[in-house]
């Protein structure tokens, strides 16, 4: 994922935003792990197939605002998830076995963030993040004994809504956190036609895009 221009950019807004000495503001680094299911979809009428769930680690930069405490400006991304489709039966009176492609998702963000103070050491966080997503689908399916190519590719942009609720803990003279969250996204592309998987269209594969995610994460201060 190319994010350099993104954190340069978002590292600038802030300190356009600071209104107060840069040594009262919190930024934060975060390292996370995050799980997501790719959502069913048809491969013919009434049979359907769906990945499994997969595991994509990322990063997060955020940085407090001075022209309002508590919210921050937020940046980062997920590294590739991938998880196989698990169909392998009859589909139309003929076998198919789709357990060889691979569903693959990530995705950059942007967004901003309001963490309320539960106490000195708690807070709970509400966030709003735009996504540029990327989702491709790879590998071979055997169709009646035979062997179709898989190799689609789409991305887009969601708005995704992020709850989390996290602890910061004193180590020495560092400052970690721990927490974990939730996400969501309204948004969702329906399925178009149903077509072969060697010839999958960006409405099929974006229809395959997950709508919900959890996760843990970890980082410090500073």
């Amino acid at each position: 994922m190319k994010i350099s221009k993104v954190l340069v950019t978002a590292l600038s807004a802030g300190t356009l935003f600071a209104q107060v000495p840069a040594d009262q503001l919190d930024a934060r680094i975060q390292l996370f792990g995050e799980v997501i299911r790719p959502t069913a979809f048809s491969i013919a009428g009434g049979v359907k197939d769906q990945a499994d769930r997969s595991f994509g680690a990322g990063i997060r930069f955020m940085g407090e605002m001075g022209s309002a405490r508590n919210v921050y400006y937020e940046l980062g991304g997920k590294l590739d998830s991938t998880s196989n489709l698990t169909f392998n039966g009859m589909v139309n009176g003929v076998p198919a076995d789709n357990t060889d492609i691979k569903i693959t998702s990530s995705y950059w963000f942007l967004g901003v963030g309001y963490l309320m103070p539960l106490g000195s050491a708690m807070s709970l966080g509400f966030h709003l993040e735009g996504r540029g997503e990327a989702l491709a689908a790879s590998g071979t399916q055997i169709l009646n004994g035979t062997l179709n190519t898989v190799d689609a590719g789409t991305t887009y942009l969601r708005p995704w809504f992020r709850l989390s609720f996290d602890g910061t803990f004193s180590a020495g003279k560092f400052r970690p956190f721990i927490g974990a969250d939730v996400s969501a996204t309204p948004i969702k592309t329906t399925q178009g036609a149903i077509t072969a998987l060697s010839a999958m269209d960006d409405r099929t594969l974006r229809s395959m895009a997950p709508q919900v995610s959890a996760g843990l994460y970890a980082g410090l201060h500073f």
